[in-house]
């Protein structure tokens, strides 16, 4: 056993390559809560869109489920106010830990629309909390290894993400979310705990005062790159998220996909998540986030161009590759941007705008999906909206190709 702990500590620290101490205790924190909120995310959150399909949600409530779970994006600037009086790592982990406990609330209830609402507290607490984790990376980690630090930590989480979710799909297959997603909710909240031994330097290191919603606004709207780029991340979520109703509707009722299926194509994704985090880490410290940005939304246009074509499964896969990539290009991306294009001393201001853009086009992307269903519109004209609304923010992230990190 010591030998074995011994042979995994090397290759972690051959991974990890050269860092300062501080950064590397923080990412050996960071990827222990990774490994734990991958157990989570795969047991308690992955399958919710085909859960609710099973228990009889139709497209409207899965298109709702959707747009609700911006819900905590678009309530990010309320965190600016809780930092004048809370340190960014106890919101953080207060946060986290209280919205993914409620999850323990779904052993009770097999109604669709109690199940929408404790899913939707849980995104909230999720991500209300995203200008303070900002602050907390822009501390964890120098600015030249940032990019290499977060990759490694998400690709831990997926990496327990891709060996729990087969196991979970035939959990759920024969015991139900109501066994299933109580005991991913104690994952959860360890992952949340563990956050809170990570080593952060003394001082603020983005000026002692918290600006309202109002001030960062201000801010931001004098910086014509910065409102490019947030046009190209509305645009990128728009043409990505409208699509997404629309998956179990292709999975459940046009192929008939068995849960443990959508979890094999669940593992083919998650290879690719894992694979695009060590890929865009070492463009993000190399190139900047915002080439990650363009790259990412020119991936995308797979997805609905695969989903739309779907006569078999294996359509499927190309589908799931790049959206595997996306989400990890996504997920870096916008993470260091906002650190990145901001000013000093402006990181929590440009972090709180960027999510309350992410929070309105991810509400309305998901409505506009079944608005056009409602009124009649083929699922491959949707598609098609999604496809260009991409290409669209491809070009908004094209200016900033050579940005730097």
């Amino acid at each position: 056993m010591n030998m074995l702990r011994a042979h995994a500590g090397r290759a972690w620290l051959a991974l990890a390559g050269p860092l300062p101490a501080g950064a590397r205790a923080n990412l050996t924190v960071e990827a222990l809560a990774a490994l734990a909120y991958g157990v989570f995310f795969a047991a308690g959150i992955s399958y919710v869109p085909v859960i609710l399909r099973r228990l009889g949600a139709g497209a409207d409530i899965i298109a709702l489920q959707i747009t609700l779970s911006y819900v905590g994006s678009l309530l990010a600037p309320l965190s600016l106010l809780l930092l004048r009086r809370m340190q960014p790592l106890s919101l953080v982990v207060v946060s986290w830990a209280l919205a993914r406990g409620c999850m323990v609330l779904l052993a009770f209830t097999s109604d669709p629309w109690l199940m929408l609402l404790v899913i939707t507290l849980f995104w909230i607490g999720e991500h209300a909390p995203a200008p303070a984790y900002a602050r907390v990376i822009q501390l964890a980690y120098p600015a030249d290894v940032r990019g290499r630090a977060m990759a490694l930590v998400r690709a831990v989480m997926v990496a327990a993400l891709t060996l729990v979710t087969p196991v979970a799909g035939v959990l759920l297959d024969i015991g139900g979310h109501r066994t299933l997603l109580p005991l991913a909710a104690v994952a959860g909240v360890i992952a949340a705990l563990a956050c809170s031994r990570l080593r952060l330097p003394a001082g603020d290191a983005d000026g002692p005062a918290q600006p309202s919603l109002t001030a960062a606004l201000a801010l931001v709207g004098g910086d014509r790159r910065f409102l490019v780029y947030l046009a190209g991340i509305a645009l990128f979520g728009l043409g990505n998220i409208i699509s997404i109703p629309l998956f179990p509707l292709v999975q459940v009722d046009r192929l008939q996909l068995s849960y443990g299926v959508i979890g094999l194509l669940g593992v083919v994704q998650s290879v690719c998540w894992m694979a695009g985090f060590l890929l865009w880490g070492r463009v993000i410290d190399r190139v900047g986030p915002t080439v990650v940005m363009l790259g990412t939304s020119l991936i995308a246009i797979v997805v609905p161009l695969c989903y739309a074509m779907a006569d078999t499964v294996w359509l499927l896969i190309p589908a799931c590759i790049a959206q595997g990539l996306v989400f990890a290009g996504f997920d870096l991306g916008a993470s260091t941007a906002a650190i990145a294009l901001a000013p000093p001393g402006r990181v929590l201001a440009y972090a709180a705008v960027q999510h309350v853009v992410i929070g309105v086009r991810g509400m309305l992307a998901p409505l506009l999906a079944a608005a056009l269903l409602g009124i009649g519109y083929a699922d491959t004209l949707v598609f098609a909206v999604g496809i260009g609304l991409l290409v669209l923010a491809a070009g908004c992230f094209v200016p900033y190709r050579r940005a730097a990190p």
